[in-house]
């Protein structure tokens, strides 16, 4: 097939290539894996295909203009060539290394860069107007939108793995958005440098640390607790650029980690440490005024994005924008947001409450006055007393009546309470099943009005 030029070449085809170009050509693409069977096995570094034979290299020979030479066969020049060729061994354990080639020498071993180039180029020329007021607006302040698209921009511009030991937790009610930005970072800096994360267990192992050989990584609705093995990974991971862990089936070894974390939830943080410099966190929500339809809102904002080239812009300003007073080692911007959750930390009224719950796992429904003693020992505000509830990792449901009163019942997280007034009132558990309200115990003690003391006995 292979001996008429009208099969091999089109008319705008480039001139074939002589064997040493063609040689060179190869040499460039393709990486020596190993030998199995007798034959040699390659590396496709531009279409990523493992254990290619010499057949395989004869389609590009083809593509190159190579042909039969005198009385050889193209498949004998195929072979001459190829044995010539000074392939560069390959080791397909691959390395993050943002705008580098897609093959890296490192230690004088070459292996396969996880990164590539995102599809959204960057087009400065484009206002990301919309981009910077949305990030005031769900940030609910200049500084605070500019604190985070400073760091963006640092990240997006450098082109090493140094990172630096901020992490962001964005909260607040659903509908707000936490997930379009979620996507938008994921559009502007490429699948590759993006991980999200929705399974905890991929946080609780040091194995998982693909989590963290990339640029970002995102974290949806992930509960994690103060003193917990997730937070101390966290921490670990945030603080570091590098760790010694192991994939499944692997010897340990040390790992670059150069992700910085996004955590994303509908709750305020009840994990932090009282003296904590690492995370940045913010409400991320916004009140929208009667005559705004918020629905109307994220239509137009995410059609700026997708329809508008909102994502081109928005990788012009980050490519852009001056970087040059971000500081690695500088601790994370305080806001109003920490400020008041390290307070409510800092007692110890929190870590009781969290240790009744842990006392009596049978019990899922509650109301502040069941910990009464708590609030009084240490001198609770009651306007304070839900947000520590919050912190200790319970979850508010609407008010409605119940036995003829109207109250607010408590939930432990995971747990969702399916009521209309009272009426067929059902706990859907953790674990999917449900049972009716009114068989658990902590409902039995909030319409009774026992407090702990009450309830201790269960």
């Amino acid at each position: 097939m292979y001996n008429n030029d009208n099969n091999i070449r089109s008319i705008n085809q480039p001139p074939a290539l002589n064997q040493y170009q063609a040689s060179a050509k190869l040499a460039q693409r393709y990486f020596y894996l190993r030998e199995s069977g007798g034959q040699k096995l390659y590396w496709d570094s531009e279409e990523l295909h493992t254990n290619l034979t010499a057949m395989h290299l004869h389609g590009s020979l083809a593509a190159y203009g190579i042909r039969e030479k005198g009385d050889q066969s193209f498949a004998k020049v195929c072979q001459e060539i190829i044995s010539n060729t000074a392939f560069r061994p390959i080791i397909l354990d691959p390395i993050y290394r943002p705008y580098a080639d897609t093959v890296i020498q490192k230690n004088h071993h070459w292996r396969p860069n996880s990164w590539s180039a995102p599809d959204i180029k960057p087009d400065a020329s484009i206002s990301a107007v919309p981009f910077v007021q949305h990030l005031q607006r769900m940030l609910g302040s200049k500084p605070k939108a500019d604190y985070l698209i400073d760091m963006l921009a640092y990240r997006y511009q450098s082109k090493t793995n140094v990172k630096p030991h901020v992490a962001f937790y964005f909260y607040g009610g659903q509908g707000f958005g936490k997930g379009i930005f979620s996507s938008t970072i994921e559009a502007v800096f490429g699948t590759t440098a993006v991980r999200t994360v929705r399974e905890q267990n991929d946080l609780k192992s040091m194995s998982g640390i693909d989590v963290w050989t990339r640029t970002w990584a995102i974290i949806d609705e992930v509960d994690v607790k103060a003193g917990s093995s997730c937070y101390n990974n966290i921490k670990t991971m945030t603080g570091g650029q590098s760790f010694d862990s192991a994939r499944k089936g692997e010897h340990f070894k040390r790992f670059e980690t150069p992700a910085q974390l996004i955590m994303n939830s509908n709750h305020a943080p009840t994990f932090l440490e009282a003296d904590d410099r690492r995370f940045f966190v913010s409400k991320w929500e916004t009140e929208f005024k009667p005559n705004e339809n918020k629905t109307d809102y994220f239509r137009q904002y995410v059609s700026w994005l997708k329809n508008d080239k909102g994502y081109e812009a928005i990788a012009g300003l980050l490519a852009k924008r001056d970087v040059s007073k971000v500081e690695i080692s500088a601790h994370a911007m305080v806001t109003e947001e920490k400020i008041l959750v390290t307070t409510l930390m800092a007692d110890g009224s929190v870590d009781e409450v969290m240790g009744l719950l842990e006392q009596h796992e049978n019990i899922n429904v509650f109301d502040s006055n069941m910990f009464d003693s708590i609030w009084t020992n240490h001198d609770i505000a009651k306007s304070v007393q839900k947000h520590k509830m919050l912190a200790a990792g319970l979850e508010p449901t609407q008010s409605k009546r119940y036995e003829n009163q109207t109250r607010t019942l408590w939930t432990r997280k995971g747990v969702t309470l399916k009521a209309t007034n009272g009426v067929a009132s059902v706990l859907i558990l953790a674990d999917g099943s449900g049972v009716d309200l009114k068989s658990d115990l902590g409902y039995q003690n909030v319409v009774n009005g026992k407090t702990i003391a009450g309830w201790k006995e269960f």
